[in-house]
């Protein structure tokens, strides 16, 4: 089961073995993993209720960095929550999400290989520097092993036609002088179209599907758009309906996009991981390699983006071959609800490299590693190539310049034309780092242990994009050469990197049998700053039942390459003044400048143990300073919706909006975490292990628009905020019942209900949404059983997630999808079957 930690290699990893009581901490062993019968890593933040805003599935509405994954802690953003790899960094994402944050891929784990996951519920920053404000999850794999294992599992949605099937082989020897250890992992994940949820993509509907403005009135006399009209009259396509497009209101023929895009993409994961420990004369080598390749194989998307510039332009008489006498202003796509959906297919690449020395020096250790890390995304985004399209519009189109593109009646374009004007943004996203660090560990006494240990670190980021989708910005930021594409902006090329150093020291002292006190610093640099963190932590047990801890430290965290370097225009959806959604350019333009964020962070808790029950109660407090923010393109617009950032065409109509880093004055946080955790054995039923995981945001306070006061964003989806969804409570339980060779398992996920304090269009009521998005209580069963073959053992499983058929609670975020895709599943009940051979 998931048990408060008894002896950890935290997280810190400074000293060996760690007081189970002096940190808030949690371990999930392999036979826990197993038990909550996940695919991805990812995932196991659904069962965390220290957890929030992670990405355990892809938001295809939302940004580029579809196939990557992360686990957050305390609804922190991305780059709160350090995650390492056997006590290393990895490097972070080349592709930021879409709120400008750097963070590890977790994807990057082969699930046969985990050995247990640590995670950290306070500071380590004096350990182990940026990002650990949160916490740290810190990933274990496997250092020895001797046998084989090999372990299969299929899982299936029962209402819809989505499945995942994964592969995984684990081998291990010992030989004389060391032990080596060999993994493959496979996940193959069938899609889930969002058609295939009734209501999930309904509000996902542009007003940009086919429509015109005319300028004057106008007479046409004949054909499709045959009718008189007045001066500045909107006239939607004859045959809106006949096309697959959807009457939004009598004049606009609109473009229902939702239902094209996937829930869940085709993916195949491929992993690799190796390790060795071999033993010289003088000192101990090991290394441990961990290879990923994850490929995106279909995400569908529109079959072309909104026109966006044709709404600053006009359409002339016999241009596109109108039939209007008079200039008119295209509302529309130049592919329609007419086309097949093009693929966005990505491939991610990754690797850790980590290799350790280790020298004895009488009853003193040294250890010197050297980890190598890299993640590429390779992206392909279809849009049209606007100077294609000009050319085809005005009668120059096609491999022999003489085709003109029909506005009007889409049915009359050639393939070849069509092949003509398409085109996709491009682009390739490297990072790397490459991390040296010494540390040397000294047994001063029986009680008291020290390491002191320095670091160097290299940042390598190279980001290229080809030549249509390339964009160029002044010093100053002002864009002087856009992507010559339709909709999707591009980005500029980076070529950066940047080194830090640190110097740290952690000290464990046990004074006596009732007193632990751990004190560690650490002061880094980098290019812009500087930082010196300190943390003290003391537990001190009152009786043999009953001890408290505490903590306080300071932490920070750098902004990532991206942050500082890197310059990005990405769809996305925003409202306008009369709360019209639409989606728009918006360009994210890196910043220089930024300085690290810096948190002061205390923890108080106890402990108390009796007979076969234990309880652990934890406060914990965050106050954050210059915290790391993507500028909010609704924020700006809802404070000033003609602001320089934001770009209106001559009707003010909405087409762009530009935003950049900045540091937030302040953020404070503070919530409680409290944990019962049962376990005795029966004569007559068996064993029987219960936990109940509770935690509570108390605070999460974040600027007001003016900037005069703080708002706690808890209880709220935060649409307006660069905040992610913060439910109050959230509450796990995890039952265990092992009776003769059977092992029951039942597990129930509880998310608070919270609000939504955007303003509901009265269609949207009429469907059922409201301000609310309801409380979510989902329960998973499993069943195991171990038969012995021949020198083997076999292990069956049987499972059923969300066994009561739960919908995801329904969120109104026009133009975007009806669910949370940072809280809740919305793929129902899930049929599972494991098999694991053990020899």
């Amino acid at each position: 089961m998931s048990q408060e930690v008894e002896e950890i290699i935290v997280t810190g990893a400074i000293n060996d073995e760690v007081d189970k009581e002096i940190f808030s901490a949690k371990v999930i062993d392999k036979d826990f993993f197993d038990k909550i019968n996940i695919v991805t890593v990812s995932e196991l933040s659904k069962y965390l209720s220290s957890s929030s805003g992670s990405r355990f599935q892809t938001n295809n509405l939302d940004g580029v960095d579809q196939g990557m994954s992360n686990i957050n802690l305390r609804g922190l953003d991305n780059s709160s929550t350090l995650l390492l790899i056997n006590s290393k960094r990895q490097t972070t994402a080349g592709t930021p999400s879409t709120r400008g944050q750097g963070y590890v891929d977790v994807n990057i784990i082969p699930e046969i290989a985990v050995k247990r996951i640590e995670i950290l519920k306070e500071s380590a920053s004096p350990q182990y520097g940026s990002d650990a404000v949160a916490g740290v999850v810190n990933i274990f794999t496997y250092e020895e092993f001797d046998g084989f294992r090999l372990k299969t599992d299929y899982q299936s949605t029962e209402n819809y036609d989505q499945s995942n099937t994964k592969i995984g082989m684990l081998f291990g020897k010992a030989y004389e002088n060391g032990n080596y250890v060999v993994a493959f992992d496979f996940l193959k994940r069938k899609p889930l179209s969002a058609a295939e949820i009734e209501g999930i993509a309904e509000l996902a509907v542009s007003g940009l599907g086919r429509s015109f403005k005319v300028s004057e009135a106008d007479v046409v006399s004949s054909g499709l758009w045959a009718g008189e009209y007045k001066k500045n009259q909107k006239i939607p396509d004859p045959d809106c309906i006949n096309n697959g497009g959807v009457l939004t209101n009598p004049t606009t023929c609109g473009f229902q996009y939702g239902n094209r895009f996937n829930i869940v993409n085709d993916e195949d994961h491929n992993k690799i991981y190796t390790a060795l420990n071999h033993e010289f004369d003088k000192f101990l080598y090991s290394f441990k390699l961990l290879l990923s390749d994850v490929n995106i194989n279909d995400n569908p998307q529109s079959p072309s983006y909104p026109a966006l510039p044709f709404l600053a332009r006009k359409i002339n008489p016999n241009q596109g071959m109108s039939p209007f006498n008079v200039p008119v202003t295209w509302y529309g796509r130049p592919l329609g609800s007419e086309f097949e959906s093009p693929y966005s297919p990505k491939k991610i690449d990754q690797y850790h490299f980590n290799q350790i020395l280790k020298f004895d020096i009488g009853d003193d250790r040294l250890e010197i590693s050297l980890s190598q890390s890299g993640h590429k995304n390779d992206h392909f985004r279809p849009d049209i190539i606007d100077s294609r399209f000009l050319l085809a519009i005005n009668g120059n189109g096609g491999k022999n310049g003489n085709e003109t593109w029909n506005l009007f009646d889409y049915r009359e374009n050639s393939q070849e034309l069509i092949d003509f004007v398409k085109g996709a943004e491009v682009s390739s996203k490297k990072s790397k780092l490459l991390s040296l660090e010494l540390l040397y560990k000294k047994t001063i006494s029986d009680s008291i242990n020290l390491v002191i240990g320095a670091s160097e670190n290299k940042e390598d980021l190279n980001i290229n994009y080809d030549e249509i989708s390339r964009a160029e910005f002044t010093d100053t930021g002002a864009l002087i050469k856009t992507a010559d594409l339709f909709f999707l902006g591009g980005g500029k090329n980076v070529s950066s990197s940047r080194n830090n150093s640190a110097i740290f020291f952690e000290i464990l002292s046990e004074l006596d049998n009732e007193l632990t006190i751990s004190s560690s610093a650490r002061y880094e640099k980098y290019k812009n700053d500087e930082s010196f963190d300190p943390k003290f932590s003391l537990k001190y047990r009152i009786n043999n039942n009953l001890a408290i801890r505490t903590s306080a430290s300071s932490s920070f965290v750098m902004p990532s390459m991206a942050q500082m370097f890197s310059s990005e225009i990405n769809l996305g959806s925003v409202r306008d003044l009369d709360d019209s959604s639409s989606f728009v350019r918006q360009a994210r333009i890196g910043n220089e400048e930024l300085k690290a964020a810096t948190a002061e962070s205390f923890n108080i808790g106890m402990t108390y143990s009796i007979n076969s029950l234990k309880l652990l109660f934890d406060y914990w407090q965050i106050n954050f300073e210059d915290r790391i923010e993507i500028e909010s393109s609704q924020v700006l617009i809802n404070e000033d919706p003609f602001n320089p950032a934001i770009t209106r065409n001559e009707n003010n109509e909405l087409i762009g909006v530009t935003t950049t880093y900045f540091n937030e004055e302040s953020t404070d946080i503070n919530g409680f975490d409290f944990s019962i955790e049962y376990s005795n054995y029966f004569e007559q039923f068996g064993q029987i292990n219960y936990v109940i995981d509770l935690s509570i945001l108390d605070e999460f306070l974040t600027p007001n628009f003016s900037k005069t006061q703080l708002i706690n964003r808890v209880g709220k989806f935060n649409y307006d905020n660069h905040t992610f969804s913060l439910p109050k409570r959230r509450i796990n339980t995890f039952l265990t019942w092992k009776l003769a060779k059977f092992d029951l398992n039942i597990n129930t996920r509880y998310i608070d209900s919270y609000v939504n304090e955007r303003s509901i269009k009265a269609s949207a009521v009429e469907l059922g949404y409201t301000n609310k998005i309801n409380s979510s209580l989902m329960t998973d069963i499993s069943i195991e059983k171990d038969l012995k073959v021949r020198e083997g053992k076999l292990r069956i499983n049987f499972s059923i997630a969300n066994v009561f058929d739960k919908s995801a609670p329904k969120l109104y975020d026009a133009p975007d999808f009806s669910f949370d895709t940072r809280v809740h599943d919305p793929r129902g009940r899930i049929f599972g079957i494991g098999l694991e051979y053990n020899y």
